[in-house]
This record gives C-alpha cells, structure tokens and sequence, in this order.
C-alpha cells in the first residue's frame, strides 16, 4: 500500500534550495531505473514479444512467412524467365544479327564493285583521250564510227 505525505510549500522550497548545490542530484532514483548492463539487444527484443498477444504474434508470423513464401516464388519465376530468355536470344535472334550483317556487308561490297566497274567503263570508253564534241578537242568521224561500235555487253 502506498502511503501518502504532505509537503508544504516551504518545505518545497528549502529542499530545492539544498538541492542546487548537489552536482549528483538525479530525478530518477537508483531503485525505480534498473539498469542491467548483462541484457543483450537480442534480450530485450525477445522481452518485446510479452507485449504483443499471441494471437497478434501468430497473425503476423503467418503473414511474414506467406510473403516470404510469394518472394521466393517471385524470385524463382523471374530467374527462369530470365534464363529462358536469354537463352532464346542467344539461339534465335544472334545468328540472324549476324546474317544480316553479312547480307549488308556483300552488299556494301557490291556498291563498290559496280562503282569501279562503272570507273573502268569510263577508262575504257575514251572519257580520258577526249571524245568529239568536247571543247578544246577536235574529234575525227573515224573515232566516231568506232567508239560507237565498242559497247559493253548488255547495252546494246
């Protein structure tokens, strides 16, 4: 049972007054903080699950322990679609890359050819010796007659 005393206020005030000049002065006293330095973390949260009912601790147990069950279903189900895919691109869509740069490449190769063709086709056409009908050069009707027998096979 607790038992109950009346300070007055003058009292009050001489105990204040007495008090100011202890540097040690608490207002907790040893016996209400007990302070137990042998206590891990790991106790005290141990000593958390008294606050909490059983029927709350069970809810939430279940709960934590479905979503950890749906995470690594998740996680699993991502891996293997990742797996799949990669997988597929490797075998699918890589050799046609690669074809299709070969395709661009024989046909870049190509352009080339017909434009040195087409430059030898001038040489070969008198472009360079001067041809009737250009300024500063006199063409004979002989030369005439004859280049416009020499044509390329296709184009006559």
């Amino acid at each position: 049972m607790v038992k109950l005393e009346e300070v007055s206020a003058e009292q009050f005030e001489e105990q204040l007054l007495s008090d100011d000049g202890d540097e040690n002065y608490s207002d907790f006293s040893d016996d209400d903080f007990d302070d137990d330095d042998d206590e891990s973390l790991l106790d005290r949260i141990a000593a958390l699950k008294e606050i909490i009912p059983l029927k709350h601790r069970n809810r939430i147990a279940s709960s934590a322990s479905t979503l950890t069950s749906w995470g690594k279903t998740g996680a699993t189900f991502i891996g293997k679609s990742a797996w799949v895919i990669t997988t597929s691109m490797l075998l699918l869509v890589l050799p046609l890359a690669l074809e299709i740069e070969k395709e661009q490449a024989l046909v870049a190769y190509e352009k080339e050819a017909m434009q040195q063709q087409s430059g030898q086709q001038m040489l070969a056409s008198g472009a360079m010796y001067g041809q009737p009908g250009q300024p500063g050069q006199l063409g004979q009707p002989g030369q005439q007659q004859q280049q416009q027998g020499l044509s390329p096979p296709g184009f006559q």
